[in-house]
């Protein structure tokens, strides 16, 4: 993957796309100035992206201080817990509260503590709710089009956020709609073509992310399994060509194009990146 994408991982949250994505779908809508509303607002963002109320927190507390007589009628154990993290947004979000079958799917980042006080309260509800809807918009938009893995892998991040939703009960998922989502996904990642030693691994996250909202019908055909067992008359795998450049080191052949001076090797570099280069810039590596 070009270094210029940033840093790519197995989750639906490791790359630096998604990541950009997650913070767009979650934060504050123009319009959002209830007390209620922001208060649910905040208790979302240290959930979901905790980085939203650590790295400039002062300017969710002014709004909230627009409004400290509606505050003030909230239950008290959302008062108390607004007030725990307006006094250490840090200290409150350093702990994460993804489950380990969730964290499968989404990897590590973005994992804040879900406050039950600030998600579930008089006012609370409809604020996620509209999350929801942005999320399920995103991803019947993304999943409807003829593109391959890498031009969604940024817009999946939808994915993982109904994930964390529907896990906590705060938000129910339609089955045929995640089947429709499924079949969607499955079309890209036939279509993509390129790299797929990188993607499988990727691929199956994602599966696992459409499994936690509605698990398949028992008589789904089996999908991104790999064999179990290796067909008794395969011939002996042959030894990779490796190759060696000044800069990036050895890597792996994945394809060649070309002849000669021309040709152009595409190679899986150890440091993980995978970079298309010319043959004459590159020695075959020494046993």
């Amino acid at each position: 993957m070009s270094d210029a994408m940033g840093t790519w991982g197995d989750g639906i949250y490791d790359n630096d796309s998604a990541l950009d994505g997650l913070a767009a779908l979650v934060a504050r809508r123009e319009g959002t100035t209830e007390a209620a509303r922001l208060v649910a607002h905040i208790g979302l963002l240290a959930w979901l992206d905790p980085v939203g109320v650590t790295h400039d927190p002062p300017a969710l507390w002014v709004r909230l201080d627009d409004h400290a007589a509606a505050i003030a009628q909230l239950p008290e154990d959302t008062r108390a817990a607004l007030q725990r993290l307006r006094d250490d947004p840090e200290g409150v979000t350093e702990h994460g509260s993804r489950t380990p079958e969730v964290q499968a799917a989404l990897g590590g980042y973005c994992d804040g503590p879900r406050m039950d006080a600030l998600l579930r309260f008089p006012g609370a509800q409809p604020v996620i709710d509209e999350l929801a809807g942005r999320a399920v918009a995103q991803l019947d938009r993304v999943l409807g089009r003829k593109v391959d893995l890498y031009e969604v892998a940024g817009d999946l991040v939808a994915l993982g956020v109904l994930v964390e939703l529907a896990k906590a009960g705060l938000w129910t998922p339609q089955p045929a709609r995640v089947a429709a989502w499924r079949t969607g996904f499955a079309a890209i990642d036939k279509a993509t073509r390129s790299e797929r030693g990188f993607w499988w691994k990727y691929v199956r996250r994602v599966h696992t992310g459409f499994d936690l909202l509605a698990p398949p019908p028992p008589d789904a055909p089996a999908k991104r399994a790999r064999p179990l067992v290796r067909k008794p008359a395969a011939p002996a795998p042959a030894e990779p060509e490796r190759y060696t450049h000044p800069k990036f080191g050895a890597g792996t052949l994945i394809a060649r194009t070309g002849s000669g001076d021309g040709a152009t090797l595409e190679l899986r570099f150890d440091d993980g990146v995978t970079r298309k280069i010319l043959a004459r810039f590159l020695a075959p590596e020494r046993s």
